[in-house]
């Protein structure tokens, strides 16, 4: 019984071992496809923060930039830029 109890186990670990870096990539690409959709409603929500918290300039103004960046790269993106 012990016998297949550890056979059991280690079918386990290498199934999980094959299987957990496909399913890493899978939510890093998810997360890359909603942040790239959701870029205006950040845009919308760091001038919110902004005017909530006038005091933290620096942190709505590097979301301005990193969602300004977005914008760039989605508009080289479509004309078929490298």
């Amino acid at each position: 019984m012990i016998l297949i109890e550890l056979m059991f186990g280690m079918m386990l670990a290498v199934f999980l071992l094959l299987v957990l870096p496909f399913l890493l990539l899978m939510a890093g690409i998810a997360g890359a496809m909603l942040l790239w959709y959701l870029a205006p409603a950040v845009l919308l929500a760091a001038l919110i923060f902004w005017l909530i918290f006038p005091g933290s300039h620096g942190l709505a103004i590097l979301l301005l930039v990193l969602i300004l960046g977005l914008f760039l790269i989605e508009r080289r993106s479509r004309r078929g830029y490298p």
